[in-house]
C-alpha cells in the first residue's frame, strides 16, 4: 500500500492558482529501532554483513530534480555508511533500504528516531552517507556538487569534507528548521540559507586537501584552510549526527551527485 505524505513543495501556477505537490510517496512501514535490536540484524560492538531494510520511498522525481544538474545519474563507484557497517559496497546497497536507497538520479538518506550506532562502542554516532571512492592528499583540486531537498529536517551534518586522520576540514549543517550553515573546523561558521524544507538548493565544495571553497546555487558562500598533513581526504554526503541524539525521524535527498564533474564515474 502505498502512503502519500503531505511533506510538499508549493508551486505557484498560472492565473493565481496555488498547489501543493507531495515530495514522495512511501510503500511499507518501519519498525521502530528497538524492534530492529530485536530481530538481531544490528548487534552492538558488532559489523553487520545482513543489514536492515525497509519501506520503499518513491521521490517525485519531475518535482525533486528540476534542474539539468540535478538530473545528473547517481555516482557508481561510491560507498555508504551505516550504522552497523562503514563500508558498504554498491551491490549490497539493497541490503540497506531502511536507511540508504536511489530512485531516478536522488539518493534517499533516513534515520529514524533514537537510533545509535552499532558497529563499535562509539555513543550515539547515527548516521546514513555516502563516500566518494576518490581520495587525495594536497595537490590538485577535486569538486563536489549535489542538489540537496530537505524533507524531514534534524539537526545533522549533510556534507564533509573528510580526511581519514585529521577529520573533517568543512562540514555543511541542517537544523531542525531546516537551516543550513556553511561549519568552517577553522574560522566562524555562516547561515547561508534558511527554512528550506521542501526547497531544493545545490551545493558545490571544492578542496585541494588543504585550502576549500563552498558555493550555494552558484554563489560562493566562503573558503577556508586546515591543514591535513597525514591521510586522505574524501567527499561525504547524507546526515551524520555525531554525539547527538535522534529525537525524530529525518530524511533528506540528494540529487544529481557529482565527483569532478562526473556523474556515473
Amino acid at each position: 500500500m502505498k502512503t502519500i505524505h503531505m511533506i510538499s513543495l508549493v508551486l505557484c501556477l498560472s492565473m493565481g492558482a496555488v498547489v501543493a505537490m507531495p515530495l514522495f510517496t512511501q510503500e511499507g512501514g518501519d519498525p521502530s529501532f528497538s524492534e530492529v535490536l530485536k530481530s538481531g540484524k544490528l548487534k552492538k560492538g558488532e559489523t553487520s554483513r545482513t543489514g536492515v531494510t525497509g519501506s520503499r520511498i518513491d521521490v517525485n522525481n519531475q518535482l525533486i530534480e528540476n534542474s539539468p544538474e540535478s538530473k545528473h545519474e547517481i555516482p557508481k563507484a561510491i560507498r555508504i555508511h551505516t550504522l552497523g557497517n562503514s563500508a558498504i559496497s554498491r551491490a549490497d546497497f539493497g541490503k540497506w533500504s531502511r536507511w540508504y536507497q536511489e530512485d531516478g538520479s536522488t539518493q534517499v538518506f533516513r534515520l529514524f528516531k533514537g537510533e545509535v550506532n552499532t558497529r563499535n562502542t562509539r555513543a550515539n554516532a547515527a548516521r546514513t552517507e555516502a563516500f566518494s571512492n576518490l581520495s587525495w592528499k594536497k595537490g590538485a583540486w577535486h569538486e563536489w556538487s549535489g542538489t540537496y531537498t530537505i524533507v524531514k529536517p534534524h539537526g545533522a551534518a549533510i556534507f564533509q569534507a573528510k580526511n581519514n586522520i585529521n577529520d573533517w576540514s568543512v562540514q555543511i549543517n541542517m537544523n531542525a528548521k531546516g537551516d543550513v550553515t556553511l561549519n568552517h573546523r577553522r574560522g566562524k561558521d555562516k547561515v547561508i540559507a534558511s527554512n528550506m524544507l521542501g526547497k531544493p538548493f545545490r551545493i558545490r565544495v571544492r578542496d585541494n586537501g588543504e585550502d576549500y571553497e563552498v558555493f550555494l546555487d552558484g554563489v560562493k558562500m566562503g573558503e577556508g584552510s586546515y591543514q591535513r598533513p597525514k591521510g586522505n581526504t574524501s567527499f561525504r554526503w547524507g546526515m551524520y549526527l555525531g554525539k547527538s541524539e535522534v529525537f525524530h525521524d529525518a530524511m533528506i535527498f540528494v540529487s544529481g551527485a557529482t565527483i569532478d564533474g562526473k556523474a556515473a564515474n
